[in-house]
């Protein structure tokens, strides 16, 4: 079953996901002065039963957020972290039914059968977890949707980009970045 789901999503990747919005979630009760470093996890890169292709794709994805982390000021830590830095992705498979259109001809009518199409539809999640409370600090998310203008790697690339411009704040800072500095 994983497998599956790590090539429908590397199949949907391929094809160059193009990021259509991101929502966002910022918990201003925090104080962020208070968050210097960060620990990344993802409950699902540790499962075994991924191909060389689905761990080289959750390693991309750290390998970007990390980045991104960096560009914040941030430091990465194993132990006693401020922050726990955790990201998912989700996909689905749906199928759209075309009905049918009917051709017409004086001399011949024909009406071709119905037409199944489906569509492989992404979601990519970044959250910000108070190490000590528990609380929630930040969450953003990016829809995927179809597009072969760009490798998947560029793709992804661009997605964490983007999720990352809506933390407003450096590490150990409480003042918001402007528009032009926030990467």
């Amino acid at each position: 079953m994983h497998r599956l789901l790590i090539g429908v999503l590397m199949i949907t990747l391929a094809f160059g996901c193009a990021p259509a919005r991101v929502i966002d979630f910022v918990n201003e009760e925090m104080d962020f002065s208070n968050y210097r470093s960060y620990r990344l996890i993802n409950f699902q890169s540790d499962n075994k039963s991924y191909s060389a292709e689905g761990t080289a794709f959750f390693n991309q994805i750290e390998q970007e957020i990390r980045l991104n982390m960096q560009v914040k000021e941030f430091a990465e830590q194993k132990k006693d972290a401020d922050l726990i830095v955790r990201y998912e992705i989700m996909s689905t498979v749906t199928a759209e039914t075309q009905g049918n259109t009917n051709y017409y001809d004086p001399y011949y009518y024909y009406s071709p059968p119905p037409r199944t199409v489906h569509y492989t539809e992404g979601l990519l999640l970044i959250e910000f977890r108070d190490a000590k409370k528990k609380k929630l600090v930040w969450q953003a998310s990016l829809d995927l949707k179809y597009s072969r203008k760009e490798t998947p790697e560029m793709t992804l690339k661009k997605t964490i980009d983007r999720i990352f411009q809506t933390y407003p704040y450096k590490a150990g800072s409480n003042e918001k970045l402007s528009e032009d500095t926030n990467r």
